[in-house]
């Protein structure tokens, strides 16, 4: 443990005496994240469908930037964390969290909804971390599958691995919704219309101490290799900023669009290790996995899905892409199996089943 996480520690260890001496607000519900200044994706959803009325309802938000002053900022609310953490009947999560995994009061009671709707990648307890997860409750899920991954990254029991699905998706499994967001993009990008539209969305490397990079990706040679009718997309992870790809009239950076709505409009989906794969089979579209870093990948961080066994296009350089996209015998059933797997409901409904959950358990 670093020094700061020692200070921090100790000031926690001396506020969280006094917080002893507070009543838990047994209507009372704390939203923290570390992942931006306001409600978005499905804290928004969740916090909308809440009976306001009937909950005392607070917000813990801050986006965490590993900076002088944001570690400042991220020291001062862990403060604030706590408070809500000792007054808090339910404390809903979508990130790890410091905080919670060092100090609960006995009554508290921790909701994980966790910021992807599955996990290619090892994380959490199951990988080398600053600190082990702990005190969580309950986690949300799409499926049983994760019940088992989610358990050991989480340290929860597997049958407090909720299968309800992931409110953002409500939107993907919802038609006029898609029509409207397709229609949207059109709008905006009227000669995207009538394209083959090819999505580059692959997650970043590294981590939050020892920074994130990207892979090379050769999108002119891709673009290249096809017609006027087929435009190339882009849109990386937000942890590694706006990155560009090379200046091309049909090579069209999309990092500040919304990646649901891209996928509305989306032929071919390219990436690697990001759970956005799983998103996009609710649309049962051709995915190809580009991972020139397989054997390195599985070997020093290692996988909860063997993405080789899912039959969907295995890409190590940018000339499997092209041959992949030229000769693909798209095999729908075969995503359609996939979806079922990693979603046990489909339907635009997971929101309500969280509320009505949440309702439950209070």
């Amino acid at each position: 443990m670093n020094i700061q996480k020692i200070v921090l520690n100790i000031i926690l260890t001396i506020e969280s005496l006094f917080l002893n001496l507070i009543k838990v607000k047994i209507n009372r519900i704390v939203f923290i994240s570390l992942e931006s200044n306001e409600l978005t994706f499905d804290f928004k959803l969740i916090y909308d469908e809440l009976d306001k009325s009937k909950y005392d309802v607070r917000l813990c938000l801050i986006k965490y930037e590993k900076n002088l002053k944001g570690q400042f900022l991220y020291f001062l609310n862990c403060l604030k964390q706590l408070y809500y953490i000792y007054t808090s009947r339910l404390i809903v999560l979508n990130d790890n969290n410091y905080a919670v995994s060092h100090f609960k009061r006995k009554g508290t009671i921790v909701f994980q909804i966790w910021h992807a709707c599955g996990a290619i990648k090892k994380f959490g307890n199951v990988i080398n971390r600053e600190y082990s997860i702990s005190n969580y409750d309950y986690v949300l899920s799409t499926s049983s599958y994760w019940k088992k991954p989610y358990s050991e990254a989480f340290s929860v029991k597997e049958e407090n691995v909720i299968p309800l699905g992931m409110p953002r998706n409500d939107e993907l499994f919802n038609k006029n919704k898609r029509n409207e967001y397709r229609e949207s993009l059109y709008r905006k990008y009227p000669y995207l219309k009538n394209k083959k539209i090819i999505l580059y969305a692959p997650t970043f490397r590294g981590n939050i101490y020892k920074g994130f990079s990207s892979i090379p990706f050769d999108a002119c040679k891709i673009i290249n290799a096809f017609n006027d009718d087929y435009v190339l997309l882009y849109k990386f992870h937000p942890l590694l900023g706006n990155i560009k790809l090379a200046e091309h009239e049909r090579i069209i950076n999309m990092n500040n669009e919304d990646t649901h709505h891209l996928f509305c409009i989306t032929d071919y989906l390219i990436s690697d290790y990001s759970s956005i794969i799983f998103d996009f089979m609710i649309l049962e579209k051709p995915i190809l996995f580009y991972v020139p870093d397989l054997e390195e990948y599985a070997r020093d961080l290692g996988v909860f899905v063997d993405i080789s066994k899912m039959n969907c296009s295995i890409c190590k350089i940018e000339d499997d892409i092209i041959n992949s996209i030229k000769t693909l015998n798209f095999d729908k059933d075969n995503i359609r199996m996939l979806k079922n797997t990693f979603f046990d409901i489909s339907d635009d409904r997971s929101t309500s089943r969280v509320v009505e959950f949440i309702n439950h358990i209070l």
